[in-house]
């Protein structure tokens, strides 16, 4: 062997050897949740703790109107996590939301959550819905969608949304909604209230 072959030999194992270590060098990732960047950090944005929702099922059953005393309800509620404990939230409440509808898209109920006063709080208690089914059955029984929507950063109600987007349920740009909905039916055997 001479001493050309023996260097491109030599050349050769190393590049090998750099490429098995660069193929084993890993990516960095980006880290899982989205939101606004704080000191380089990305933050979660608000979210609903769903362990907390009440009523829990994915269905509730609600009785005819004539079953149930005056003044019967569902208090529809979820506990909401916000990791940045130096912002508000908002939480808007719809029922049968439909963006073609402006009656269905106006929220029910509006709340600011403003910033806790003690920064190591990440829990945010918004008020019950109170949520009467009867109220929406016309002009028969049917079924409920009600939604509970949040954001650290939404469009003012009643703001131009972008084509495709829904009103009254945008965020504004860098900023996310999150939506939960519980699901109401007529049912003989269904309840009053929870």
């Amino acid at each position: 062997m001479n001493r050309g072959t023996f260097r491109i030999g030599a050349i050769l194992v190393v590049a090998l050897a750099c490429g098995g270590l660069l193929g084993g060098c890993p990516i960095p990732q980006p880290l899982p949740g989205v939101g606004s960047i704080d000191g380089g950090l990305p933050i979660t944005p608000p979210r609903i703790l769903t362990s907390s929702a009440v009523p829990g099922l994915a269905m509730t059953d609600y009785a005819p109107l004539a079953s149930c005393p005056p003044g019967s309800l569902f208090q529809v509620s979820a506990t909401l996590i916000d990791e940045n404990a130096e912002e508000a939230v908002e939480v808007r409440w719809f029922v049968d939301y439909d963006p073609d509808n402006q009656l269905l898209r106006t929220p029910l109920q509006i709340q600011i959550l403003p910033a806790p006063t003690d920064t190591t709080q990440y829990r945010r208690f918004p008020s019950p819905f109170p949520f009467s089914p009867w109220d929406f059955d016309r002009p028969t029984e049917r079924v409920h969608v009600v939604e509970m929507t949040i954001s650290n950063g939404f469009l003012p109600v009643g703001a131009p949304v972008p084509q495709g987007d829904l009103p009254n349920r945008t965020a504004a740009p860098g900023y996310e909604v999150q939506v939960f909905r519980w699901t109401f039916q007529p049912s003989a055997n269904g309840g009053c209230s929870t």
